[in-house]
């Protein structure tokens, strides 16, 4: 946490990078790894003449990682891969009618779930694969109401997607030692073009809305849809990175990330989609090279910063996205775990063309647990 995003070359012992598998090959011999966080986003939404808050929080991450051989690591958990959540109201007043408001509204994401092995085959060489299980269910739709008449019905329509399959990405980093315990790696990743399968359905329906419980009372079903099979189409993804440092003291880590979203396609539509490209520069100090001495020497410090350029593209203008990111790694007594605090701010999007910017903070709390295993006891 805290690098910017900077994960294609990252690897240490004490944490669980899933972005490239190949880092599970520094996961201690003797040690099981459990890596958990939550983030909490907040935002002010712009434009030219209004703004607007918004709120959102969620599990990031549950991982785990552990030794099988002296030559193989392994990694499995879980993860949001995307969300959706968005709601547009319009209010219009029409002759003959009377108060019209109109609610766009979509919720709902995919997640995913992977297991990973990290393998050795050459000194110095490691390289990983995850088989990863991408699913969820994504929910549109538009509510047209008429708040001020008892004649017109309002009407709901509401599709369902319903999204599943397993993928495959993979990795590889290549550390080289240099004198006084500096080292420098390189990492690369690779995701192919993945295929989701997908299946949507659709209702539109009339109701009326009992205010005292909060709910609709369907009236009639207008039409249904029971549904339609079809495919996603996701992007290919090239990441490279490079990671210098000395053991245990300090780090720095660079990444530059392509993804080919204009090879996006959702269950048949093709949203003309630009290609995304994506920059992070991230690193960590830590004052003491050992675990001992006064508590902020062992403590880790960490600063990033990110800057991309989003795959869309609204009234001939590239929305881009750019944070900067800083945290600490404090260190649990008697144990080489540590629990992990990051804040990222950031601003994406602009006001010009008649777009929105969103000002935002992004709060990250987890921790990395490391613990010994199969170690015998020599005293009791």
């Amino acid at each position: 946490m805290a690098l910017g995003g900077a994960t294609t070359a990252f690897s240490s012992p004490y944490s669980i990078n899933p972005n490239n598998p190949a880092s599970y090959i520094t996961f201690d011999s003797n040690s099981f790894v459990f890596d958990a966080a939550l983030h909490i986003r907040s935002g002010t939404l712009r434009t030219t003449d209004e703004s607007q808050k918004t709120r959102f929080g969620s599990l990031s991450n549950l991982y785990l990682g552990f030794p099988v051989t002296k030559w193989w690591r392994a990694s499995a958990g879980i993860m949001p891969y995307s969300n959706v959540g968005f709601e547009i109201t319009g209010d219009q007043v029409i002759d003959n009618i009377g108060r019209l408001v109109s609610v766009y509204s979509g919720y709902g994401g995919l997640n995913k779930t992977y297991i990973g092995s990290a393998f050795s085959p050459v000194k110095n060489l490691s390289v990983g694969v995850n088989m990863a299980y991408i699913f969820g269910n994504i929910v549109k739709q538009r509510a047209m109401t008429f708040p001020d008449s008892g004649t017109f019905a309002n009407t709901m329509v509401r599709s369902t997607a319903r999204l599943n399959k397993i993928n495959f990405d993979m990795g590889l980093i290549y550390r080289i030692y240099m004198k006084e315990g500096r080292f420098a790696q390189i990492g690369l990743t690779y995701i192919p073009k993945q295929i989701l399968d997908g299946h949507s359905e659709s209702i539109a329906y009339t109701y009326a809305y009992n205010y005292s419980k909060n709910l609709e009372v369907v009236k009639d079903t207008v039409s249904y849809d029971s549904g339609n099979d079809g495919l996603v189409d996701l992007p290919t993804s090239l990441g490279a990175g490079l990671m210098i440092g000395t053991t245990n003291r300090w780090y720095a880590i660079a990444d530059v990330n392509w993804q080919k979203w204009s090879e996006f396609s959702y269950l048949g539509n093709n949203p003309g989609l630009k290609d995304n490209f994506r920059v992070s520069l991230g690193g960590q100090f830590r004052p003491s090279a050992v675990d001992m001495g006064k508590f902020y020497q062992r403590v880790n410090y960490r600063l990033g910063l990110r800057f991309e350029q989003s795959y869309l593209e609204i009234n001939n203008t590239r929305i881009n996205d750019f944070g900067l990111s800083f945290g600490v790694g404090l260190p649990m007594k008697k144990s080489r775990s540590t629990l992990n605090i990051a804040v990222e701010l950031g601003r994406q999007g602009t006001t010009e063309n008649g777009l929105i910017q969103e000002n935002y903070m992004r709060f990250t709390i987890g921790s990395a647990l490391q613990e010994r295993w199969f170690m015998k006891r020599r005293f009791n």
